[in-house]
């Protein structure tokens, strides 16, 4: 992994994360793409487990910090997930645009509904905040998810470890 380039992606990330998806968010329902989600799910599934695990929880602890939604708990959901995805791709190799779109939006779904629980035993949950939006926010991301993963894939250039003899797009 090259981690200057994480680094970028992350705080870039983190910055849209934090101003620019109110531009392009459904505000009638309270519905934006959760970047963080899906720079993570590309993380975890792009590099190998150590990589992974490391690179999930520093995305959590960043969207720890934008607050997007939770002040709590999406350090502890997206690192447990993060790693859930790296050893299940292990097994699955994820590399197709609607296989991706189901990753995220299942992984939406999981880790928000883990940051949730978490927010809840902290008394700090989001009085706002139901399964309407966790499922809007999902598959919102599952929607952009994918495209950004062309990008991501462009600019990090991750060689394929875990299986050499597949191409890496």
């Amino acid at each position: 992994m090259r981690w200057p380039r994480f680094a970028v992606a992350v705080l870039i990330a983190t910055l849209m994360q934090a101003s620019w998806v109110d531009a392009i968010a459904v505000t009638r329902l309270n519905v934006a793409p959760d970047l963080l989600l899906i720079v993570m799910v590309f993380f975890a599934v792009r590099c190998n487990p150590t990589e992974a695990i490391i690179s999930s929880f520093v995305i959590g602890f960043a969207a720890d910090i934008v607050a997007t939604g939770f002040p709590v708990g999406r350090i502890i959901s997206f690192g447990l997930f993060g790693t859930g995805l790296s050893y299940m791709h292990r097994v699955i190799t994820i590399r197709k645009m609607l296989h991706e779109a189901l990753v995220i939006l299942v992984a939406g779904f999981c880790a928000g509904g883990l940051a949730y629980l978490l927010a809840l035993l902290a008394g700090r949950a989001p009085a706002q905040w139901g399964i309407g939006v966790l499922a809007g926010t999902s598959i919102y991301s599952a929607i952009v998810g994918p495209f950004l993963f062309l990008l991501l894939d462009w600019t990090m250039r991750i060689r394929n470890r875990r299986h050499p003899g597949l191409p890496t797009r």
